[in-house]
Order: C-alpha cells, then sequence, then structure tokens
C-alpha cells in the first residue's frame, strides 16, 4: 500500500507528507528562479556574465534533475513519508520567511543591520530563549560582514539605514 499524501494524524498535532513531494516543491520553483537569474545574467558583460551564468545554468540543470527525480519516486510509490510535528512545520515556515523578508531588506536596511536584527530573531524563532547571545551573536556577525568586506576584501557595502537616521 503507497504511504499516505498528506493528512492529519491528530488533528493539529502531526502532518504526514511524502519526502518526493516537498522535493518537488522546492525544485521547480527553485529551477524557474535559477533559470532567470542564468539568462539575466548572460546580459551581464562578457567577463562578469562568464562565472554566474556558469554557475545558476549548472544548478538548474541539478534542480531540473531533482524534480524529474521526485517525479519518478512519486509515481512509482518509492517516495518516504516524513512525519511532521505541526508546531515544528510553523517553526520552519516563519523562519524561511524571515530569510525571505531578510534578502528582499538588506539592500534598503544595509547588510550590518539586518544581520543585526536576523540573527536574534532566528535565534529565537529556533528556540533559543536567552537575548544576550543572540544580541552578542548577531553584534559579533555584523562586525564580522563588516570587517570581511570593507577591510580585508575593500569592498562597499550598501549604506546603512541605520547610520542616515541618526
Amino acid at each position: 500500500m503507497p504511504p499516505p499524501r498528506c493528512y492529519l494524524r491528530k488533528p493539529g498535532a502531526i502532518i504526514m507528507i511524502r519526502k518526493a513531494s516537498i522535493e518537488l516543491a522546492v525544485a521547480i520553483p527553485a529551477a524557474i528562479l535559477s533559470v532567470l537569474g542564468a539568462l539575466h545574467a548572460s546580459s551581464f558583460p562578457q567577463q562578469t556574465a562568464y562565472l554566474p551564468t556558469t554557475v545558476l545554468s549548472i544548478m538548474s540543470l541539478l534542480l531540473v534533475l531533482w524534480a524529474f527525480q521526485s517525479v519518478m519516486a512519486l509515481r512509482r510509490n518509492q517516495s518516504s513519508t516524513l512525519i511532521l510535528e505541526k508546531g515544528k512545520a510553523r517553526r520552519f515556515l516563519l523562519l524561511v520567511l524571515s530569510t525571505a523578508t531578510l534578502i528582499a531588506l538588506a539592500p534598503a536596511l544595509g547588510f550590518v543591520t539586518s544581520f543585526f536584527i536576523f540573527i536574534p530573531l532566528s535565534g529565537f524563532i529556533l528556540g533559543y530563549k536567552h537575548w544576550k547571545p543572540l544580541l552578542a551573536a548577531g553584534t559579533i556577525f555584523s562586525l564580522l560582514i563588516y570587517l570581511i568586506f570593507k577591510v580585508l576584501l575593500s569592498r562597499p557595502l550598501p549604506p546603512e539605514l541605520f547610520i542616515h537616521l541618526f
């Protein structure tokens, strides 16, 4: 008998879903985005287009292969079933949403400020309740981002919104 597609075993407690379904749901949008990225990167000047176009093209190919493997596993009923607790699934989705928000807001807020906010927030979402170490980790990581780009690589970072406010 094939494993169940997706149902609630105990109302609100456990979610069962086939692993290949999750993989397919990740692989297809990621493949589309990487193809779009490769097409965009191919419009860069020749010397700067080579590396991102190559990396994104290889990534696109691997994602399409992953999606194909997932489809085949679903068709053959060879996919294992994942059992997720609803609270952990909600926490994971919140972490994904906060990561997407970080990526979207980082250019506007500035990378140092974004990571100063994101590191403690992600630790809190994952269940870590002690704020002092989370703030220390955010501060240290932000400082490392600044030092790596400004001092070590001599590359400018986008302007920090926080600095412009004061």
